[in-house]
């Protein structure tokens, strides 16, 4: 019956307006109760003076104390009593004869005649909870006595009768508004996590475009926009998913028909001479080696998103390695007609792994190459840079601004450039800006140099002109600031 969050929602609301209810009840009696008894006082009090001046008169004639009490019986409350104390308290009279005997303990303070004419208190005598109002009527002469307008108090509630039905039908109207904002509150809490809940069957299903509407900033509004977020990631997550494995597959492809092809070739006997079957086994192996090179790019990025990769951290000297590093592409570079120089104006010490970061610098070089022009340049710089991050909002003191210290790797080329449109796309897997460009490229070199680069703290940038070439600038803490930077090089609150 409760399984429903709203269903427990509105029970629990439920119980706490009872209880809630209940408690101001209670309390309200009470008040009640005490200003019931502070008016019983006051009546008793007002009709006390008329009642002692009488007492007084018949107590002055020699009256005894019982005919006195049956006599104001008749002038006073019904429901009231009259008593006559001795200067001990004790009852001499009672105008109901039942409290003869006993003594009224709590009038013994009572003043003098000559200071207040009466005084009021609460006792229980004889098992009956009595508010009384008390005057003394001696006779001068003769042996102090009192004179007692007693009222019994009823009980807790049995005072009250003639309040249970405004008090009864207060609290059902007070129930019943109470009832329909709970369950208003209950659906504006349910109803938003119903519709996630659906939301997240949904993409559980694989329907992944789910956006539930956000009303409001609090907690549940802030938990749908959190989900909106959460399914557009995924969604987009699912597309990528989607388009790399459709890239995969036609990467794939095509040196798999060429294999296929010269494979079948050669069984089938169409390569009749040695030259023939040479050339078809040439080009079996090259195709093997693209495929082997896509695969392998296709590991390290998983590697590396998994973390999976292990990445040495030793200091490293970039005037010191750099060198080595271009020096491997030299002959590339004068085979296809390229100049590559090289510049390096002290750059500072890093901390990171030579091979991952060389497979960078390779990468960056070896695309400078490839898509340049006969007779073109490639530029590899290595400098130092310094950065200043502002001061923390409110702190307006200079000295709070962080430096950083960055060594920046600058490949350039003066080839066709890149089309404005595609720089944004540019690191993306399998993304290329110019196909015909691009040929013989798996699309993932440069996805995997943002990786291994983000991976050491920094980050990569790309400027590019159509028609004058394009620069891409890696940017790596120096070997102080490695631990003071997360992945998008902002200098870390830690």
């Amino acid at each position: 019956m409760f399984n429903s969050l709203r269903s427990r929602l509105i029970l629990s609301y439920i119980i706490v307006i009872l209880l809630t209810l209940m408690i101001a009840g209670a309390g309200l009696l009470l008040l009640l109760q005490d200003f019931q008894r502070g008016i019983l006082k006051q009546r008793l009090s007002d009709a006390l003076g008329p009642a002692a001046i009488q007492a007084r008169t018949m107590a002055n004639q020699g009256i005894a104390p019982t005919d006195i009490t049956a006599d104001l019986q008749d002038q006073v409350d019904k429901s009231w009593r009259v008593l006559v104390l001795d200067n001990t308290t004790k009852i001499l009279a009672d105008s109901q004869n039942e409290l003869a005997g006993k003594v009224l303990t709590r009038a013994a303070s009572v003043p003098n005649l000559g200071r207040r004419p009466f005084a009021t208190g609460d006792q229980v005598v004889g098992g009956r909870d009595l508010s009384f109002a008390i005057a003394p009527i001696n006779r001068p002469g003769k042996p102090q006595q009192f004179l007692v307008l007693a009222a019994v108090v009823r009980p807790f509630v049995g005072g009250l009768e003639e309040l249970a039905q405004p008090l009864l039908t207060a609290g059902a109207i007070a129930m019943v508004v109470a009832i329909l904002i709970a369950l208003l509150l209950a659906r504006s809490i349910s109803e938003p996590l119903g519709q996630l809940t659906r939301a997240s069957e949904a993409i559980a299903r694989g329907n992944y475009e789910q956006q539930i509407p956000v009303r409001g900033e609090d907690e549940i509004g802030r938990l749908g926009a959190s989900f909106n977020t959460m399914s557009r990631a995924v969604q987009h997550s699912q597309q990528k998913q989607k388009d790399f494995v459709a890239n995969v597959s036609h990467e794939l492809k095509t040196p798999l028909t060429s294999i296929q092809g010269f494979a079948q070739a050669i069984a089938e006997g169409a390569t009749r001479d040695v030259a023939s079957a040479q050339r078809a086994g040439k080009l079996i192996y090259a195709e093997s080696q693209r495929m082997a090179r896509l695969v392998g790019d296709l590991l390290t990025l998983a590697r590396l998103d998994t973390g999976e990769v292990p990445l040495e951290r030793e200091t490293l000297d970039l005037a010191s390695v750099l060198p080595a590093w271009v020096a491997r592409f030299q002959s590339r570079a004068a085979a296809s007609g390229v100049t590559l120089n090289l510049s390096v104006d002290s750059p500072p010490p890093i901390v990171g792994d030579a091979g991952r970061l060389e497979q960078v610098v390779a990468n960056l070089i070896d695309n400078a190459i490839q898509y340049n022009h006969a007779g073109g340049r490639v530029d590899v710089r290595a400098a130092a840079a310094i950065q200043t991050t502002p001061a923390p909002r409110g702190n307006s003191r200079p000295s709070a601004e962080a430096s950083e210290t960055w060594a920046v790797i600058r490949v350039s080329d003066n080839g066709t450039g890149i089309p404005p449109s595609s720089l944004p796309r540019l690191f993306e897997r399998f993304y290329r800006a110019d196909r015909a460009r691009q040929a013989g490229g798996s699309g993932l070199g440069l996805a995997i140099v943002k990786e291994i680069v983000a991976a050491h703290h920094g980050r990569v940038q790309v400027s590019s002109q159509e028609g004058e070439g394009t620069t891409f600038s890696v940017w790596l803490p120096a070997k102080g600031d490695v631990g003071r930077r997360t992945t998008d090089g902002r200098v870390d609150a830690k």
